[in-house]
């Protein structure tokens, strides 16, 4: 009778044991899978960073996305004029509004955004961004800013994400000294042969990227 308690007993401390192993392994993937996203992520906005940009590009280069480049315009007074609380409320509802776009959006740094769009007319798409960009933000203190964007759109180049997003940067810097708003790459017009020194970072071991509508 002893013999069999113990045996019980044994089994179901071995039980236990096995049971609070398993919850510690999927407590640690869990936890890697949270810091895997967040490593994807501008903490700020909440939008994918320029490694969760590189990591959009390599799910969605089979459908070829147009890459747009934003650049906000009239970023600094409000920062200037009201602290750098209220920048970071204007740069949260920009990103809100980024978020409409039918691909990935991302925070670059700064005010720089940009995002690969998979809509059939990416030049409606942008303007509609661009509209949305430049609706007014209230602040708690109750005063109300805005801010314009300077939008450059470029095709996928077959060279990569790099080259793209050098192309789209060369035309927001058209649409911004031209103040035209909007402007479309034009290798004849636009100067991109310098790609951005920073690196894109290869993400193929990490989450996917949630692809917006």
């Amino acid at each position: 009778m002893t013999e069999h308690l113990f045996s019980g007993l044994f089994l179901v401390g071995g039980l236990v044991l096995f049971c609070w192993d398993q919850y510690r392994l999927s407590a640690a993937r869990y936890e890697l899978a949270a810091l895997q996203r967040a490593a994807l992520r501008d903490p700020l906005t909440g939008l994918a960073n320029r490694a969760g940009l590189a990591a959009g590009w390599e799910q969605l280069t089979p459908s070829r996305p147009w890459v747009a480049v934003v650049d906000l315009d009239g970023f600094k007074p409000v920062n200037d004029t009201h602290g750098h609380a209220a920048g970071d409320i204007v740069l949260t509802a920009v990103a809100h509004r980024l978020r409409t776009v039918h691909g990935v959006a991302a925070r670059l740094g700064g005010d720089e955004f940009a995002a690969l769009i998979l809509d059939p007319d990416p030049v409606h798409a942008v303007r509609q961004l661009a509209a949305a960009i430049a609706t007014p933000v209230r602040l708690p203190s109750g005063a109300v800013v805005s801010v314009a964007a300077s939008i450059g759109l470029a095709p996928a180049s077959p060279t990569g994400l790099a080259a793209t997003l050098a192309a789209g940067d060369a035309a927001m810097y058209r649409a911004k000294s031209t103040r035209a708003g909007i402007a479309m790459f034009d290798p004849r017009r636009d100067d991109h042969a310098t790609v951005d020194p920073r690196p894109v970072v290869r993400v193929r071991d990490l989450p996917a990227v949630e692809v917006g509508r």
